[in-house]
């Protein structure tokens, strides 16, 4: 007898799988002499230990792995395989950010309100962490692009002038503008999305991921929970939308840069040229879910946890907010109070005594115009210097909350409490 779990053979009436342990009645296939019923089996490799799983590809629910005995995902495993044969995926990043390091995420992005709720780190819990495979395209970009300008250079004539008892040689400069041209090179890999539900996300999060930190597809392994998206944006409209924009915007970076040194006017490019090579991965990606007054935020994590995004708004204490903008408003009207002093009268009368010789009066007009400069200019920076240190202050308070709860090294609320004391998760 043979089990359609893992394929191996065991004894005849035996209840479990010596192989990988599952129950055996009336889900084994039967091989004799006469008959053969056979079930075709997969290749898939454990999520956990990296082991050998041969599932049979009617199979549902889940597969025990031999080695470790983790409960291994078919329908996911199976869903993964498939993109990857379907779309030829060669290579891609794991999930390999530690929990330390998605709580320390977590952490820094609550830092990040404006107005930060005092009790938002007593409150906020951490609810579900969701794992993600994204298929993606790696473009291999070589751009050039020809541009047009006008230089300036300095050129030197010389002159005589006639001083009656002499003639004098002198000199003077001018400036030509001469046309010249350039061509500027570039060569990026840039990551997209294939999956347009998770398009700004990957943008965001690997846009500038090297590509030599990418696994083998043999050994990419993630969670038994992974959730591998459907690839349903075509490759030219990745490649139109997400690629060209980026290229064409480094392409006149260079330009830029390569005239910089010189006194030109006038840039113009003339059209990109990009050579490009495609290939497919997949892009291991976190959603981690938290939650503060029954309101749920996300926040979007890349394979090794050295990206993060997240596209809404963040907790914010909406009594403070409201404070924070009444200073702002009132800054704006005191500044606009203040008006510029008219010094026209006093301008007029220094250049009349100056006219006349009367040099007293020239430096009375002189004085008084600049004291009531001066008297502005002080209005403004007092008003400045007043709100500056009310925002300097709400700063300070805010800095001194958050560094408070990362000396306690008590971690937040759910599923990431076991990482207090780990000074690496805050």
């Amino acid at each position: 007898m043979f089990c359609s779990s893992c394929g191996k053979k065991y004894q005849d009436g035996g209840a479990f799988c010596s192989g990988c342990g599952a129950k055996t009645g009336g889900s084994v296939t039967v091989q004799t002499a006469q008959h053969t019923q056979t079930t075709v089996v997969r290749d898939f490799k454990c999520n956990n230990c990296g082991s050998s799983l041969k599932i049979p590809t009617n199979s549902s629910a889940s597969v025990r792995c031999p080695s470790c005995k983790t409960e291994c995902i078919i329908e996911r495993a199976i869903k993964n395989a498939e993109i990857a044969a379907k779309e030829n995926i060669e290579s891609g990043v794991p999930l390999t950010a530690t929990t330390a390091k998605l709580h320390s995420i977590v952490v820094s992005v609550l830092q990040r309100s404006a107005c930060i709720p005092l009790d938002i780190f007593e409150k906020v819990e951490v609810i579900r962490e969701e794992h993600y495979c994204i298929p993606a395209y790696i473009f291999h970009c070589n751009g050039t692009e020809s541009f047009n300008y006008e230089v300036a250079n300095e050129r030197a004539q010389t002159y005589t002038v006639d001083l009656g008892d002499r003639v004098q040689t002198r000199e003077r400069t001018h400036i030509d503008w001469a046309a010249s041209s350039g061509t500027a090179s570039v060569r990026i890999p840039i990551f997209v999305s294939g999956n347009n539900d998770m398009a700004k996300q990957i943008k965001s999060i690997y846009g500038k991921y090297d590509p030599k930190k990418l696994v083998d597809i043999q050994e990419l392994i993630y969670p038994t929970d992974v959730d591998t998206l459907n690839s349903n944006l075509p490759q030219t409209a990745a490649f139109n939308e997400f690629v060209v924009p980026i290229v064409e915007k480094e392409l006149r970076r260079k330009a830029e840069e390569a005239i910089s040194k010189q006194i030109t006017s006038g840039l113009t490019l003339g059209g990109s040229n990009i050579q490009k090579e495609t290939t497919r991965v997949f892009l291991g990606m976190y959603r981690i879910v938290f939650k503060y007054d029954d309101k749920e935020y996300s926040i979007y994590v890349n394979g090794d946890g050295s990206k993060w995004y997240w596209n809404e708004g963040l907790p914010v204490d909406k009594q403070r907010e409201q404070i924070h903008e009444e200073q702002i408003v009132a800054r704006e009207q005191a500044l606009n109070s203040i008006t510029y002093p008219d010094t026209t009268g006093l301008t007029v009368g220094m250049w009349i005594c100056i006219l006349f010789l009367f040099i007293p009066g020239a430096i009375i007009c002189g004085v008084k115009r600049s004291n009531k400069k001066n008297a502005y200019y002080a209005e403004l920076t007092k008003v400045e210097n007043t709100y500056h240190q009310y925002f300097s202050r709400v700063e300070e308070y805010e800095q001194n909350f958050v560094k408070q709860f990362i000396n306690r090294k008590q971690a937040l609320r759910g599923i990431y409490s076991d990482v207090s004391g780990d000074p690496s998760a805050f």
